[in-house]
């Protein structure tokens, strides 16, 4: 595995979020026992939008660099990523979005990208 690769699963995973946010904001906000409105679906389609754009980036960064320049761009993906998990867990905690599986599963795949992007970037 390389870091071009984590890149490119990492912005895979974007692009996953970005069509469930797009074409389910339904699902997902009764997932969270939210009353759906459709300000919420127009909110949900334009965080899609954002979800796209950074999403294209990961995937395409490996190929706008050479490798000494990703490595040096990881270290501050890394830093956001970890603000990334630390606002999940955060929400958590917090009682703002109910625990279960899919939250777990968010936050464990957000570590593992962590070091996978901390392990390949050395």
């Amino acid at each position: 595995m390389t870091l071009t690769l984590v890149y490119r699963l990492n912005g895979m995973v974007g692009l996953i979020w970005a069509v469930s946010m797009w074409f389910g904001s339904e699902m997902m906000a009764a997932s969270y026992g939210w009353e759906i409105t459709p300000p919420m679906v127009t909110m949900s389609q334009f965080l899609a939008m954002s979800f796209l754009f950074i999403a294209i980036i990961f995937i395409m960064l490996p190929n706008w660099t050479s490798e000494e320049q990703l490595k040096k761009a990881t270290v501050t993906l890394i830093l956001l990523q970890i603000i990334a998990v630390a606002l999940q867990v955060f929400h958590l905690l917090s009682g703002a979005i109910p625990s279960g599986g899919m939250q777990y599963f968010g936050i464990g795949l957000g570590v593992i990208f962590i070091i996978l992007f901390y392990w390949k970037s050395r």
